[in-house]
């Protein structure tokens, strides 16, 4: 997956929490993401886990979704993305292909359950199903562009279009993709970025 900065959501309530107490929600969060119970969790029982009060979560965040918005947006802020856009600046397009599907298998790894409870949560809520979607487009907007370097580079397969191309590597470096090779299969996080970029060099001359 490629991510860059998208813009920041406002999920905030009319009171302000400190940061010490967001921190614990979000990590509490996220740990119930992990042991796939989020879903089920009530806000009282997110409160307990993180140890603040439950006003504090409703105040600062007004609702699981809220949470999520902001546990996604500090996905967004952390450090690895910007080896996604490090990765893209790279001169040699195909050295940016390797180092981009390097960098998205690391996102996916520390943030894919994140995502993935985000996905769920949007076909319920339609805030949700805006922020799934802006972050697809962009990722889509990043790989054609780097498909096009690809193409004026003369690196391309002969007989396979931009435009497939772009679907390839779009569906190699998904969530899903990712997912099916980490969870269906059991494979390593090196194995499974192996096998993304010997699937991704099959589109190169």
């Amino acid at each position: 997956m490629l991510v860059g900065q998208m813009s920041p959501r406002s999920y905030t309530g009319a009171r302000r929490a400190s940061p010490e107490s967001v921190d614990r929600v979000l990590d509490a969060a996220a740990r119930l993401i992990e042991d796939e119970g989020f879903h089920t969790a009530t806000m009282e029982e997110l409160a307990a886990a993180a140890g603040v009060s439950r006003a504090t979560v409703f105040n600062r965040f007004g609702s699981k979704l809220g949470v999520l918005q902001a546990l996604f947006q500090r996905s967004m802020e952390d450090p690895e993305m910007q080896a996604v856009q490090d990765a893209l600046a790279i001169e040699d397009p195909v050295a940016a292909l390797d180092a981009v599907i390097e960098a998205a298998c690391s996102i996916w790894d520390a943030y894919g359950a994140v995502h993935l409870q985000l996905q769920a949560v949007g076909t319920l809520e339609p805030e949700a199903t805006t922020l799934v979607e802006e972050q697809l487009e962009q990722q889509r907007s990043e790989i054609q562009d780097l498909i096009r370097r690809l193409a004026r580079a003369g690196r391309l397969r002969p007989g396979i279009s931009q435009t497939r191309a772009a679907a390839t590597l779009h569906m190699l470096t998904s969530l899903e993709s990712f997912l099916w090779l980490r969870r269906g299969y059991e494979l390593s996080l090196r194995q499974t970025r192996e096998t993304i970029a010997e699937l991704a060099h099959a589109l190169l001359r």
